[in-house]
């Protein structure tokens, strides 16, 4: 009886493991909250023998199952995914924190366990990345030195919380397994370093840590990569960028890179977005954070933008999934209607945006939030959504002006940005106002417009005037400079133009040289033939006989000196003026931002881990590998390829690295059966193509030879184009939508006042 016994334990116990590839590992199905639906599950491999060698050595089969971990807490206030999952594998004494009450700016989801293992104990810390609402705010608080510090407050709640449960437990001999996405990667990854820093107080040694993180944004000011920790970085997703390095933050884990390159379309505008160009992705958002950054250094954001931004996050997700979708319709529809079906709100937003593109003044930033938060009373007074409280209208109130003081600018900069340029440069040539204050713009005003008056009213004899024609409309400090500058300036040039109507024959030498240098300078450096004869075009009253003599001969002499000289020195513009790229980057990332942000879909990147670990299935052609088809003679007309692949997963097909239109192949079930038209067949030259299968979690490649064609091989390859599938809701983006919300409303005012100003 006990031999039977002992044999059905021991069928039991074989029953829960699997054998793959030599080792005992066991299999099983885990859940987790996906973006954008309720529940998925995932089939996961573990082996306690992930953690008989080093963690400096890369493991495929832990990374994977690091993921699977990290996933399983992605559940709205509950933990039963990631209980279920370390029960599952055998871990116990389950810790969980902050992952079964309302999130608040200070939370952050831990599930901690762990499993004796031979001498050693597995501590095994799951953060939460995913489904933590109000969480979302902390992510934007940066600080203004140190670790990014909405990222490091976390880290050190979760090293407290590592040595209270080794303490707890009374844990020794511990190996440290830990991992997070996304915002939780952040947070490991800091965790992971400080470790590393502190072996004493963990008693561990660096080997005994386990470290893999996912699409993590960088928050550490450490450069050191360390062999412990992995970071996984889908090439195509934004988040990864958040925090860039000319902030001085980094990653600190070796960087394993998922997904194919891809291609995004590039546009300009806000209103009317109008497609410009294809560029590679990854590297449109290098370029864009490193613009963005460029205007909005570390100290500046932290400073000015992250309280209200985290803020404003906080009080939208603290409320009911109706609310916050009333929310984000009371801003879009309501708020938008009162600014711009307003007459008196549009015609002041148009006219204060026109001014601010040439220059950055903060008086008006502060006329346009005083519109919109009027705007946004008249849609509280209208609305019957009932969305803000009294105390949520009075704390955004105070946050419109800092969000359009900084924002506000950028915006300016990017609907006046012109490709491949420097900058400063440009601005320093072309816009030179862009950078003065009000009170320096009112005195460089006040001064120009005193000397030209001062001038004229004494050189024509007039009495002195000093009362001030003041068009420009710009604030208080402006007209305080302005008017200041313009009596100085009257008052010198009053007598200046008094002097030379009285000296006209000096008048005459002075301005008659001062042209003839600088039209001889030109003519030379552009190769124009030399003509020092003055072409008089008009003449006014006060010019005399003895003026126009005099000033011929001045400007023929000075033309000749400066004819000579541009030879030697030619003066050269070698600055080229190009075209405009009207809101280059936000109608970008606009327009695409449904695309770039599902790239940090969990339910996509989980596929493209799973794709680098040899314990999951891989696909495979199974019928049409090497194929010859003759365009010509064959009466089967089609290349007709199989693969085991999963059709729901399939994307689309590439030959000879360009994507095939859907219009030119076939694609059904069973599992992926492709087969190509013969109309486009005869397009390919004779010869070997290949043709790749490209699935959301793979992709698989064979080739085909094609006889009989016309048409004659290309000069050049074509380029790689992969897309990842669409995102399942587009609406419910709600940090898309936020940075929307920020954006149209400066934007669309700019984009409408700047074509006012090209037209005119």
């Amino acid at each position: 009886m006990k031999k039977i016994v002992y044999l059905l334990f021991f069928i039991i116990i074989i029953s829960l493991s699997k054998s793959v590839y030599g080792a005992s590992v066991q299999t099983g199905k885990f859940s987790y909250m996906p973006a954008f639906a309720d529940k998925a599950e995932e089939v996961y491999y573990y082996s306690d023998d992930y953690f008989d060698k080093s963690g400096k050595e890369y493991n495929e089969h832990l990374l994977t199952m690091s993921l699977n971990l990290a996933l399983s807490t992605f559940e709205i206030r509950n933990a039963t995914y990631v209980t279920k999952l370390y029960n599952d594998i055998g871990f116990k004494d389950i810790s969980v924190e902050d992952m079964l009450e309302k999130p608040t700016l200070d939370t952050i989801g831990t599930a901690i366990a762990h499993k004796k293992v031979g001498n050693s104990n597995i501590l095994a810390v799951a953060i939460r990345g995913e489904k933590y609402y109000s969480e979302w705010g902390n992510n934007f608080i940066v600080g203004k030195e140190g670790n990014a510090k909405g990222f490091n407050d976390a880290s050190i709640k979760v090293i407290n919380r590592i040595k209270e449960y080794i303490t707890t437990n009374n844990l020794d001999n511990v190996k440290i397994w830990l991992t997070g996405y996304s915002r939780a990667g952040a947070v490991a990854d800091l965790t992971g370093v400080y470790i590393n820093n502190h072996l004493q107080e963990f008693n561990i040694a660096s080997d005994d840590i386990y470290v893999y993180t996912f699409e993590t944004p960088a928050a550490s000011i450490d450069n050191t990569v360390y062999d412990n920790i992995y970071t996984v970085v889908n090439k195509t997703d934004l988040i990864p960028f958040v925090y860039p390095k000319n902030w001085g933050f980094y990653t600190n884990g070796k960087v394993i890179e998922i997904n194919e390159a891809s291609k995004i379309k590039t546009y300009t505008g806000l209103t009317e977005q109008t497609e410009y160009s294809e560029v590679d992705l990854n590297k449109f958002l290098n370029e864009f954070i490193n613009w963005l950054s460029d205007r909005l250094p570390r100290e500046v954001y932290a400073e000015n933008l992250e309280e209200p931004v985290s803020e404003l996050l906080d009080f939208v997700f603290s409320k009911s999934d109706e609310d916050r979708a009333k929310l984000l319709e009371f801003f879009t529809e309501d708020v938008k209607s009162a600014l711009l079906d307003n007459e008196e709100n549009k015609g002041t937003l148009i006219s204060n945006a026109w001014t601010v593109l040439g220059h950055k003044s903060d008086y008006m930033y502060n006329i346009i939030s005083n519109v919109i938060i009027k705007a946004i009373q008249e849609a509280r007074e209208n609305s019957n959504k009932n969305v803000l409280t009294d105390s949520e209208f009075e704390k955004l109130k105070g946050y419109i002006y800092p969000i359009i003081n900084i924002v506000g600018p950028i915006l300016v900069d990017d609907d006046n940005y012109y490709e491949g340029i420097n900058y400063d440069e440009y601005y320093a040539k072309y816009v030179p106002d862009y950078y003065l204050t009000d009170s320096e713009l009112g005195t460089k005003y006040g001064e120009d417009m005193g000397r030209s008056t001062g001038y004229d009213h004494g050189f024509e004899g007039s009495e002195k005037d000093l009362e001030v024609v003041f068009w420009d409309d710009n604030g208080p400090e402006y007209e305080e400079a302005y008017n200041e500058s313009y009596t100085k300036a009257y008052l010198e040039y009053y007598d200046k133009g008094v002097y030379e109507r009285q000296n006209l024959l000096e008048k005459a030498e002075r301005e008659g040289a001062e042209e003839g240098s600088y039209n001889g300078l030109y003519a030379a450096s552009n190769n124009d033939e030399k003509c020092p004869e003055k072409e008089w075009y008009y003449y006014e009253d006060w010019m005399t006989d003895e003026y126009i003599t005099a000033y011929n001969e001045a400007y023929t002499k000075a033309y000749l000196e400066g004819y000579d000289e541009g030879l030697v020195n030619p003066v050269i513009d070698d600055f080229v003026y190009p075209n405009t790229l009207e809101l280059y980057h936000f109608a970008t990332i606009l327009k695409n931002y449904n695309d770039i942000l599902k790239n940090h879909h969990p339910q996509t990147n989980i596929k493209l881990v799973q794709a680098m670990d040899s314990y999951y299935d891989k696909y495979e052609i199974t019928e049409g590998n090497n194929q010859t088809i003759n365009v010509e003679k064959d009466e089967v007309n089609n290349v007709v390829i199989k693969c085991n692949g999963d059709f729901d997963k399939f994307i689309k097909i590439l030959v000879d690295g360009k994507e095939v239109e859907g219009s030119n192949y076939t694609a059904e079930k069973g599992s992926t059966i492709i087969k190509l038209k013969a109309d486009y067949l005869k397009t390919l030259y004779n010869g070997k193509h290949s043709i790749k299968l490209v699935y959301v979690d793979s992709s698989v490649d064979t080739s085909f030879v094609v006889e009989g064609s016309t048409v004659t091989i290309p000069n050049q390859s074509n380029s790689n184009s992969v897309n990842t599938p669409s995102n399942p809701k587009t609406g419910d983006n709600i940090i898309m939508v936020a940075i929307s919300m920020i954006t149209s409303v400066i934007g669309l005012v700019i984009t409408i006042a700047n074509k006012k100003r090209v037209n005119s």
